[in-house]
């Protein structure tokens, strides 16, 4: 199959604009041929057309190509490329507000996301030299390294009269030749779970939850030990030790006055009737948030991926403009950032926004601020990464001690799951668990 010469190419990106504008981005897989972009469609072109549709972007350097499935025809060819890693850390979630053909350049589509952030993406279908290219701010990223198109790219040596296919036609023609299952087998199709079906299976997850939850405060609300200790205590007013029932005699102390298992069982039953008091509250507000759970409409689904947009760019905005925060850039290509904070409540902001598998770095036996290095879940990090890291937490936290430089340190380094700040702690202590250590000489 050939690529798509320029004018099939202008009709394609015309079918894109028209299919995908408005549209959010919600999964990114990449594998050595290239990407998979996988996008919710909040409005589609044709009334019942699918919501969740796949962008494949094949490079192939003889035979690249751009096509749009409604199913993802390389469902389970993922390995991690840094132009991947790149997309999902800044791109996801966020909606296409334009797709135009860069004319000038021929074959050369762009995608713009953002135009607060200046984010796009651009792809080129240019045989022997096809690669994609995302763009945030300043931070640039390509597939290949980006080389400079020859003959200005406009193809106008092509004729209008030349023989074109119809956008179906190529996309059926591309699915035959290049479609691959996990296994790679041609033609199969495997259908991957559309966002829609994603986010029912999590709020289903979140059910199922908050159901065990309630019957777990169930046994609290109902616990027999409340009738049990009020019985035992009634008896003893009455009789003391004397005829106590064997059930009852689990509850008290006999090596204790009758006084004092009197005053116990009452103050036990005060105790068990306060908690039960606290679950039925607990309890009316999980079934209130199960029953939102449980509302699994298409405008339901539209609003939480929007307000997701909205936190995501939010996030994004407050990394980019909060002068509290000061940053290190480990490895560009590989999406690794070192934040921290210059004041203990910029240090437990970054605590609390940090994801589980993030490292917190702090030196051992010593008062300084903490880092947070932000990488991908699974991500391993080098010693050398680690060390610079460390090494620029403690410079910047011992800058007015000229007495200890030369000196060398321990620094501990922490996942951030095993991290806990100190409850009502103003002054951002934490305790933490599994702390791996590391010598460094500032």
């Amino acid at each position: 199959m050939k690529s798509p010469h320029f004018f099939e190419f202008k009709e394609l990106v015309q079918y894109l604009s028209d299919e995908l504008s408005g549209a959010q981005l919600q999964e990114i897989m990449s594998c050595a041929d290239g990407l998979v972009l996988g996008f919710y469609r909040f409005q589609t072109p044709v009334v019942g057309a699918a919501k969740a549709v796949w962008l494949v972007v094949d490079l192939d350097t003889q035979f690249p190509f751009l096509g749009l499935f409604d199913h993802n025809p390389w469902h389970g060819l993922k390995s991690a490329k840094p132009l991947g890693l790149f997309l999902n850390s800044n791109f996801k979630n966020h909606n296409v507000s334009k797709i135009d053909l860069v004319s000038d350049q021929g074959r050369v589509v762009r995608f713009d996301f953002s135009t607060d952030l200046n984010l796009f993406f651009e792809i080129r279908i240019i045989p022997k030299q096809p690669n994609m290219i995302a763009v945030r701010e300043r931070k640039k990223i390509s597939w290949e390294k980006v080389k400079e198109l020859t003959n200005g790219g406009s193809e106008e040596f092509l004729s209008t009269e030349i023989e074109s296919r119809s956008v179906p036609y190529m996309f059926k023609q591309w699915h035959d030749r290049r479609s691959k299952s996990a296994k790679g087998d041609n033609v199969k199709k495997i259908s991957a779970a559309s966002p829609y079906d994603k986010w029912v299976k999590q709020r289903q997850k979140d059910i199922d939850k908050k159901k065990k939850a309630i019957d777990s405060l169930n046994e609290q609300i109902e616990n027999p030990l409340i009738l049990s200790y009020s019985q035992a205590g009634e008896h003893l007013k009455v009789y003391g030790f004397k005829n106590l029932p064997l059930e009852f005699s689990k509850l008290v102390d006999f090596e204790k006055k009758v006084s004092y298992n009197i005053e116990k069982s009452f103050e036990k039953v005060k105790q068990l009737q306060s908690k039960a008091v606290g679950a039925e509250k607990r309890k009316q507000i999980l079934d209130a948030e199960i029953m939102k759970l449980n509302d699994l409409s298409e405008p339901t689904f539209s609003k939480s991926l929007q307000n997701l947009a909205l936190a995501k760019s939010a996030q994004m905005q407050r990394k980019k403009s909060d002068a509290q925060v000061r940053k290190l850039v480990l490895d560009e290509s590989k999406g690794l950032v070192c934040w921290m904070g210059k004041s203990a409540v910029e240090n437990s902001k970054l605590l609390r926004e940090s994801k589980a598998w993030d490292l917190w770095i702090h030196l051992k036996d010593y008062p300084s601020a903490y880092a947070i290095l932000q990488k991908n879940k699974d991500q391993s990090i080098s010693d050398q990464l680690l060390l610079k890291a460390a090494t620029w937490l403690a410079t910047e936290s011992l800058k007015s001690k000229k007495m200890l430089e030369g000196a060398k340190l321990a620094v501990v380094i922490v996942e951030c799951r095993h991290v806990r700040a100190l409850k009502g702690d103003k002054l951002g202590r934490v305790t933490y668990h599994y702390p791996r250590e590391m010598l460094i000489t500032v």
